[in-house]
């Protein structure tokens, strides 16, 4: 499969909330209530455009990522993966392995030896994921209420 990753524009911006919303009742069904996924639109995601990165075949956007300085203050001098999705229907292609390498990559050549990210306790597809890229949780959970729900967010962290 050809791809390319490139900054996310502006004009990436409609795409780029598509892509969160399915992103969210894909990934999250069995997690987060599904009343609460049910009610997500494209109007609930403002992507940044600093950080950001977009996955395309050249046509098409097929995934999006993006990072930043550790928003924890905890964790001075950290990067943060804050976030990953690729189109549902191409979960298990390859296309978010291309994507977190690249994030991975990018925050390391911007000189951060140390990153991090959050994910449900509960989502353990992509916890299989992180772990497969060197990442491990180390041992942090901080509770968040979503749709009425309390869940767990997992910290995990990569060192290198």
């Amino acid at each position: 499969m050809y791809a390319q990753i490139r900054e996310m524009t502006a004009d990436d911006t409609e795409k780029v909330r598509q892509i969160y919303t399915a992103g969210w009742q894909t990934a999250f069904r069995g997690i987060v209530p599904q009343a609460y996924l049910d009610s997500l639109n494209q109007d609930h995601w403002t992507p940044p455009l600093e950080g950001a990165y977009v996955l395309t075949n050249g046509r098409n956007i097929l995934g999006t990522s993006s990072v930043s300085p550790a928003r924890d203050k905890e964790f001075p001098d950290w990067g943060e993966i804050i976030s990953i999705y690729v189109l549902p229907e191409l979960i298990g292609q390859g296309c978010g392995h291309i994507l977190f390498e690249f994030v991975k990559n990018k925050l390391m050549e911007l000189n951060y030896t140390q990153i991090y990210l959050n994910v449900f306790e509960d989502n353990l597809r992509a916890r299989r994921f992180y772990e497969r890229h060197g990442f491990l949780w180390n041992h942090q959970r901080m509770p968040v209420k979503i749709g009425g729900k309390e869940l767990m967010e997992l910290r995990y962290v990569f060192q290198k």
